[in-house]
């Protein structure tokens, strides 16, 4: 069940190939040569991604990306996507990849060794062998029996699904068909509660199930079924065949109950706080809830819960109905075993990537951490902490302001005030965590990769069931928290990954600010206007869940919420209509971010002395400063995607395709239109223009 309190979103030095030979430590060299070096090599690399024959109050995407998909063409490179944060990620992963294959050295604490070794263990997947298979069989053991593996000799009446289910739960907090887990509680959130509701879906959003447009993704996902069944369990083609089509249908049908995205529901009006008992009798007798809490937390459990999206509890009760046991219980031994599966690859540096994300998913703040002891930059954690001063106090000024945001009454704004006074900033790097604390039960061996996995999912429950008894931490999302900067919600606090510490990406001090403020300026800003979108309203300076928005300015945001629900309900990519979403986060937050980094950059500018503004622009690019912002800020958005993966983007992702993040947000600011004298009417300069902050 994947709760909605976060909101989240190479070939930067090839120029300096063709100097003279450099190392990081080079770069690092604070000298007017390597300056002057990675000046150029910017310009260079923003040209390079630029078509300038293309009008840019026509497209301004095609104006500042119009080449990147010929360099970085995700077909030809064999990837999913390329773009800003893809490039960030591999610079991270390469610097990851050199930590783990690194021999033990003095910067490694116990707890890294033992990431190393789960690391190495997966590396070392092939040598299970013949005893892989024997592995995964005695995880099933541990809770019953499998029908494809027993054949006619499986009981049916001796199989108690909810039983078995609560028993997984438990004991490696493993939880099909449904789910539960111990969070902050959105109203309250020094305390824990129990959440009740779906289970994690492999293939994630509802429309992977239920849209003809994503069958192709069902089917694959179906052969990677069969196949798992045929390789890890040895079960015969044709019955893996026909088993693997039994659990797709049957995930399908469960997946009906699940949150349409596009109807824009936030997190207070899909959760409801309940007594056990009102749960229980909702959908007894089909649903146990007493007993499926009580085993999977191994206590009787007496305070309210949470529970999350009803209308999948309702569907379930009804899918349970008229699904055969023997299906049911495939289902969920598979569910068991598919946590424990990794296919090795032939390849050893496909192989390498595989297990450095397999690292990733089980050891996500290890790795920060790591990364961030080896390579902390102080530069960049200046600019960032610099640069959140200065967003943060704009917008202070926005906020104060009679006229920029006269749709608030002032009561409101004054609590909208106090909210962005609480909100803090922070890089990922998990310097305060107790690792040791954490790690006190592990024993992680490089030599047996399903018994890593098992230990740290027996762990990971057993640390879970115990926050139902200890004051609440904050929150951890692994590694979605690792490449991508998100707003806590819940908790009033922005994180930066520590993968945007990497110099030279998208920072430099050697960068006019212009590159600065359209770039990294503008991802943070982002991250701040969340706190105030659709969902983040909902929260209130402390980040609990509580609407403090009055009336007047409420029906003020959503009438003005229904202007980007039409512009961006009326763009079309690779041929897909998008859809009409109520829920405009994501785009209130590109626009608002966007305007927040330019005003800011603006009072920069304008405090500068004539001679301070010389760097503002860069060697060989004909843009002045202001024009400088607005490329630096679409190429963030530059992207490729693979053409079999372009309609699995508009279903799951409720960003917009890069395009539509840089038209949408451009062609609503007059600022824009006036830096590169677009006519009233252009496609960038329409002449209904969509406004929130």
């Amino acid at each position: 069940m994947h709760l909605l309190y976060i909101c989240i979103f190479g070939n930067i030095l090839c120029a300096l190939t063709l100097a003279a030979p450099t190392s990081e430590d080079d770069l690092n060299q604070d000298t007017p040569y390597i300056k002057e070096l990675l000046r150029q090599a910017k310009a260079a690399e923003i040209e390079s991604f630029m078509d300038q024959k293309a009008d840019p109050c026509s497209d301004f995407y095609v104006f500042s990306c119009g080449n990147y998909e010929r360099i970085n063409s995700a077909l030809s490179m064999q990837v999913v996507t390329t773009g800003v944060f893809e490039t960030l990620t591999n610079g991270l992963n390469r610097k990851i990849l050199k930590m783990l294959n690194a021999g033990h050295d003095s910067h490694d604490t116990p707890e890294d060794v033992q990431v190393k070794h789960f690391y190495e263990s997966c590396l070392r997947i092939k040598e299970l062998n013949t005893t892989y298979s024997q592995k995964l069989k005695q995880l099933i053991a541990e809770f019953g029996t499998m029908p494809v593996l027993e054949g006619s000799s499986w009981r049916e009446e001796d199989f108690d699904w909810l039983g078995t289910t609560a028993r997984m739960a438990y004991r490696y907090g493993i939880t099909p068909v449904l789910g539960i887990e111990v969070n902050k509680d959105l109203a309250s959130n020094q305390r824990n509660r129990i959440y009740l509701g779906q289970q994690d879906f492999p293939l994630e959003a509802r429309s992977m199930y239920v849209d003809n447009s994503t069958a192709t993704y069902r089917q694959k996902y179906r052969a990677n079924i069969q196949r798992t069944l045929q390789r890890s369990l040895g079960v015969k083609v044709d019955l893996a065949k026909k088993t693997a089509k039994e659990l797709i249908d049957f995930e399908v049908d469960l997946a009906q109950g699940l949150v349409d995205e596009s109807e824009g529901l936030d997190l207070s009006e899909l959760t409801e706080l309940l007594t056990v008992d009102e749960v229980h009798q909702r959908y007894s007798p089909t649903l146990d809830i007493k007993r499926v809490l009580s085993v999977s937390m191994g206590e009787p459990i007496t305070e309210q819960i949470y529970e999350y999206n009803k209308r999948y509890q309702q569907n379930l009760v009804e899918v349970m109905k008229r699904t055969p046991k023997r299906t049911v219980a495939n289902y969920i031994f598979f569910r068991l075993i598919w946590e424990f599966v990794e296919t090795p690859s032939d390849k050893p540096a496909k192989q390498k990537q595989a297990c450095v994300d397999l690292t990733k998913k089980f050891f996500a703040k290890n790795l920060d951490n790591m990364f961030y002891r080896r390579y902390n930059n102080e530069k960049s954690s200046r600019e960032i902490e610099n640069m959140w001063r200065q967003l943060k106090s704009t917008f202070n000024e926005t906020l104060r302001s009679s006229s920029a945001l006269d749709w608030i009454e002032r009561p409101t704004r004054n609590l909208a005030i106090a909210k962005l006074q609480a909100m803090t900033l922070e890089v990922n790097n998990y310097a305060e965590d107790n690792f040791t604390e954490e790690f006190a039960d592990l024993n992680l061996q490089s030599s047996d990769y399903v018994e890593n996995v098992r230990q740290t999912s027996l762990l990971g429950a057993k640390q879970m069931r115990e926050m139902l008894h200890k004051p609440a931490k904050p929150f951890e999302a692994g590694s979605q928290l690792s490449y991508t900067p998100a707003n806590i919600l819940i908790e009033n606090i922005i994180k930066v990954p520590v993968a945007l510490l990497q110099p030279f990406y998208i920072w430099s001090d050697v960068y006019p600010n212009a590159v600065m403020f359209g770039t990294l300026a503008s991802l943070i800003g982002h991250e701040l206007i969340h706190g105030f979108d659709d969902s983040g309203r909902k929260f209130d300076a402390k980040g609990n869940s509580n609407d403090w928005w009055d009336e007047r300015s409420s029906n003020n945001f959503l009438k003005r919420r229904e202007c980007f629900t039409k512009q961006y309900g009326r763009y079309v990519y690779d041929g897909i209509q998008l859809k009409e979403s109520t829920s405009q986060s994501e785009n209130i937050a590109d626009n608002g971010g966007m305007r927040l980094a330019y005003t800011a950059y603006r009072k920069w500018y304008e405090s500068q002395m004539e001679k301070d503004l010389a760097k503002e622009t860069l060697p060989n690019l004909r843009y002045n400063a202001k024009q400088l912002f607005f490329i630096s800020f679409a190429q963030i958005w530059c992207n490729d995607a693979h053409p079999s993966v372009k309609a699995l983007q508009v279903s799951t992702d409720q960003h917009m395709p890069g395009k539509f993040r840089v038209i949408g947000s451009l062609s609503n600011f007059d600022e824009f239109s006036k830096e590169f004298n677009c006519p009233s009417g252009s496609a960038m300069n329409p002449s209904e223009k969509c406004l929130l902050y």
